[in-house]
């Protein structure tokens, strides 16, 4: 049997390699901004900082894409399917290998945050004294800023690997009715697919965002916390629920094609 860390090191290596790779974009976007701001004769030490931050919602939505195509290749291709493993440890590995990369994304992002705050921490420190003030304000009617952003990230995780298995979902129920289609009928499924894929994808961002946006005005205000619980857990259960589908039409349903 495969070991658990080999499988995760070879499916981590493309993902890994695709985040790099919208860093690497973010950046040259980043650079391309601040040359700009420059010879329009704005810019200041903190243009990078404001730059990084305009910037940094694309590589969260491309991310999501990029990790999903990944996610549901490593289903349908002989390259890790035929690897000898359970098929619920192999749809475990599969996923954690999304989710750490996506995780690396975010401290990649926190750390060029703070490089570029750092540079222009002249400009922003009264920012951050107004945000201290704030920080207090919320403090005095119970809230607690910490443990709203710790909140509103760990919402945002749970709402991703909902839409993984989401996607994962619709995509090994199509796999798993092509195959008994003849060829060219599969080619139209699979076109079809595709399509819902990207529909659904767009529909998961709205929803990520929607769902952010109430969570940070509940956790900040104080308000509707019991419903912002009941919310996350519905959201678990529906993971588990799919999940157990997930890995019953992979081992059951869904044959590998070549590479």
């Amino acid at each position: 049997m495969t070991k658990f860390s080999n499988l995760f090191k070879a499916m981590s290596g493309s993902k890994f390699r695709s985040i790099h790779q919208l860093m690497l974009l973010e950046l040259a976007a980043v650079v391309i901004s601040s040359v700009w701001s420059l010879v329009r004769g704005d810019f200041s030490s903190a243009t990078l900082f404001y730059s990084v931050m305009g910037w940094s919602i694309i590589p969260y939505l491309v991310s999501f894409v990029l990790l999903s195509v990944r996610n549901e290749q490593a289903f349908t291709r002989d390259t890790f399917r035929l690897v000898p493993m359970k098929d619920s440890v192999f749809y475990a590995v599969n996923l954690l290998s999304t989710f750490v990369s996506f995780l690396y994304l975010l401290v990649l992002q926190a750390v060029l945050m703070l490089v570029t705050a750092l540079i222009g921490w002249s400009t922003l420190s009264p920012i951050y004294d107004d945000m201290q003030m704030n920080i207090q304000q919320f403090s005095r009617f119970g809230t607690n800023p910490v443990g709203a952003c710790l909140g509103m990230l760990a919402v945002m995780l749970v709402i991703y690997l909902l839409a993984w298995s989401t996607v994962s979902l619709v995509h090994l129920i199509t796999s798993a009715a092509s195959s008994y289609l003849p060829r060219a009928r599969q080619r139209l499924v699979n076109g079809i697919v595709y399509v819902v894929m990207i529909l659904l994808t767009f529909r998961v961002v709205s929803f990520l965002m929607g769902q952010v946006a109430w969570i940070s005005t509940s956790l900040m205000g104080n308000t509707t916390v019991n419903s912002w619980w009941v919310g996350l857990l519905v959201m678990v259960i529906i993971i588990v629920v799919e999940t157990v589908a997930n890995i019953f039409l992979l081992s059951k349903w869904v044959e590998t094609a070549a590479n």
